[in-house]
């Protein structure tokens, strides 16, 4: 793990980098593979400008949620920062990696962009919802983490992430390449990531538990415990990898057997992980909490990716674009 000393050290562009956690990124990248894909399938063509500017309204989305989150919660990173100054990350403001001032400027700038990126979109396109959408995500996420509302402080952040990650996010980006109405088999996709987004949700706080409590943070963890929140999130896992081996089997002619094969046996082994690992990711275990974690978003991203991949791909088959 990296010294705070170290960070701070890093070039302009090193600290940004880190502040932003591209690490996390897939959290949301694969809400807008997910919806771009199917919206992809449905209008049988790629409309490659919704798509890039699809991809930069998620980046944007991500620096302002991710720089926005750090100015919320400083209060608690620094109360971690305290109790765990060896075992967990250097927090961007509590260790002066970035100030306070800057952090919410820029965040609020990726906010700007976010929404000029969906004026773009919805001239291109001509689609009337798109301006009225972003602004609801960014709405969202100030009711999420910034007063008055903090949700996330209040025992509701868990469930407004897994709204907004599970069945906007990928909605809104199925809607810039094709339109609301969508079909069964994306109907039943927006299930299975809404339940994989409140596992993720739920795993998110494990680590923070301590830091949470002592700062006044109401989560799912700090309400029923660390031992309850890890078993429902092995629940949701096994629920989903029964729902999509059905899901496959259903629509057996979108998706091959040996797709179908590959993808359960994916989900039974990151699951059976989840399982193995559960049992010592207890309150402040730190590095088996991120194996666990680490096994669960390998179950959620890798299972979605394939998915969307085999449906763009099926998309190009059929219109030779691969020849």
């Amino acid at each position: 793990m990296a010294s705070s000393e170290k960070i701070r050290n890093l070039s302009f562009w090193g600290r940004w980098i880190y502040a932003l956690k591209i690490q996390s990124w897939p959290k949301l990248m694969v809400p807008f593979l997910l919806g771009q894909s199917y919206g992809v399938v449905n209008a049988n063509e790629v409309s490659w400008i919704p798509l890039v500017l699809g991809l930069a309204y998620n980046v944007f989305l991500l620096g302002f949620i991710v720089l926005l989150n750090d100015y919320a919660d400083v209060e608690v990173d620094t109360i971690k920062r305290q109790l765990f100054p060896a075992n967990c990350s250097p927090k961007t403001i509590p260790d002066g990696i970035l100030s306070k001032k800057t952090v919410l400027i820029v965040g609020l700038s990726f906010g700007f962009l976010s929404i000029l990126t969906a004026v773009f979109l919805e001239l291109y396109t001509e689609k009337p919802y798109i301006f009225i959408l972003s602004i609801i995500s960014i709405v969202v996420f100030m009711f999420y983490s910034l007063p008055p509302i903090k949700l996330n402080y209040r025992g509701g952040g868990e469930i407004l992430e897994m709204l907004g990650v599970g069945f906007f996010l990928p909605t809104f980006h199925f809607y810039i390449q094709y339109r609301l109405l969508f079909d069964l088999e994306f109907g039943i996709i927006l299930i299975l990531s809404t339940i994989f987004a409140l596992a993720s949700a739920l795993a998110s706080g494990m680590s923070d538990e301590k830091s949470d409590t002592l700062g006044g943070k109401t989560t799912f963890i700090t309400l029923i415990g660390n031992n309850k929140v890890r078993k429902i999130i092995v629940f949701l896992c096994f629920i989903n990898t029964m729902l999509m081996f059905f899901f496959l089997k259903y629509f057996n002619a979108s998706f091959s057997i040996g797709l179908t094969i590959v993808m359960i046996l994916f989900l039974i082994y990151q699951c059976s992980k989840l399982v193995q690992i559960s049992p010592s990711a207890v309150t402040n275990n730190f590095e088996a909490q991120r194996i666990f974690k680490d096994h669960l978003h390998k179950a959620i991203w890798g299972s979605f990716v394939l998915v969307s991949g085999f449906k763009i791909y099926s998309v190009f088959l059929a219109n030779k674009l691969l020849l």
